[in-house]
């Protein structure tokens, strides 16, 4: 049976309406329940009509998206990040660089209409991209991107080991001969 309010009961009720003072609470509260579920309803559309853009530093000429774990670089890890870049003769004028906090406001079509052709992670990331991630330090190529899942970059600074995994990996995929 739908609702009928009492607006719409006066269109076709010639006689006068009285509401009697005890049951005055019971109208109010379900009238203004059903406007705030109606104004949550909005709300929520409202929210999902508004998919953010994803925030980067660089100017992304070469297509790749470097995203690292936390909301953001600490001096020493930016040089070091820096350093990794030049390394395969990349700065930020060819990335588009990235933080796991940046990235997991946003929803995958927005990385897809960014249309990347490689993307590095490092660090652990809540999105769906992290699906991907098989093991670190391996190349997946997914739909025509390349990936590549790596360590934290404070882990690698700090470890020779995972260095060493990291040159040999980013030299495949940005074809860096020794």
């Amino acid at each position: 049976m739908e609702s009928v309010n009492l607006h719409d009961l006066g269109m076709f009720i010639e006689s006068e309406i009285y509401i009697i003072q005890s049951e005055m609470s019971n109208l109010v509260s379900k009238h203004s329940s059903q406007n705030n579920h109606l104004k949550l309803n909005e709300e929520i559309e409202d929210d999902l009509s508004e998919e953010l853009d994803l925030i980067y530093e660089g100017n992304f000429e070469k297509g790749i998206l470097v995203i690292y774990e936390a909301s953001h670089l600490e001096p020493d890890l930016r040089e070091f990040l820096f350093n990794i870049l030049g390394a395969v003769k990349c700065s930020l004028k060819d990335v588009a660089l990235s933080s796991a906090e940046s990235i997991e406001e946003v929803t995958v079509q927005k990385i897809e209409e960014l249309a990347p052709n490689k993307i590095i992670v490092f660090g652990k990331l809540n999105h769906p991209i992290f699906h991907l991630k098989q093991v670190n330090y391996e190349i997946r190529n997914e739909d025509g991107v390349e990936y590549l899942f790596a360590d934290d970059l404070r882990s690698i600074s700090m470890n020779i080991d995972l260095k060493k995994s990291l040159w040999a990996k980013l030299q495949v995929l940005f074809e860096v001969s020794r």
